[in-house]
């Protein structure tokens, strides 16, 4: 799978400057795309972005902290779960990050205290002046991405014998009668309504 990619692209690492995010609580606000001509490989599924992604990004100051909302929307292709065709979905949601300059906070985000909300706290080093986004818009898309998604709700799939898209075309297999690990079981049902 050399032609597919398992985290954020080069291409994808745009800079959130801290100097920019106003000290008086108003929030900065972004917007920007990014893409990739490579398939999105997660836990061996192949997604294709059809469309860039579009990523918003609203970041303010906050009790000494930073908070960032990163929201990423676009589309994808992935193959149906069913009859493997390509079926596009479009993606859509967002993340909350806290970022913080303060050591002693590292100390209290420790396992066992509790984060501010859902989110994790992230601290930042004291000479930092900006924060990579590549590899937070590449957690957002992920955390959209479907683990399984049908072409069409009535998708018919492959013929378990022949493989055919039962979609696009009929095959000549024979309908079984049921499971042939079960033939046992039909043996003994059968004798018994002989005895019977």
């Amino acid at each position: 799978m050399a032609d597919s990619i398992k985290v954020a692209p080069n291409s994808w690492h745009h800079r959130l400057i801290l100097p920019a995010i106003p000290k008086d609580s108003t929030p900065f606000t972004e917007n920007f795309s990014v893409t990739s001509e490579k398939k999105i490989n997660y836990w061996d599924q192949l997604y294709s972005l059809t469309t860039p992604l579009e990523v918003g990004v609203e970041a303010y100051r906050a009790e000494g902290k930073i908070i960032a909302i990163i929201s990423v929307s676009g589309s994808v292709t992935v193959p149906c779960s069913r009859c493997l065709e390509p079926a596009g979905v479009a993606i859509k949601g967002e993340l909350r990050y806290l970022f913080s300059l303060d050591k002693k906070e590292e100390k209290e985000a420790e396992p066992g205290c509790e984060a501010d909300g859902d989110e994790d706290l992230i601290i930042l080093d004291s000479w930092e002046d900006e924060i990579d986004l590549g590899p937070l818009v590449w957690e957002v898309m992920i955390t959209l991405l479907p683990a399984a998604y049908l072409c069409s709700e009535d998708c018919r799939g492959l013929c378990p014998k022949c493989g055919v898209n039962l979609n696009s075309s009929s095959c000549t297999c024979a309908d079984e009668e049921g499971d042939p690990r079960f033939e046992v079981l039909k043996s003994l049902v059968q004798k018994k309504e002989e005895d019977n």
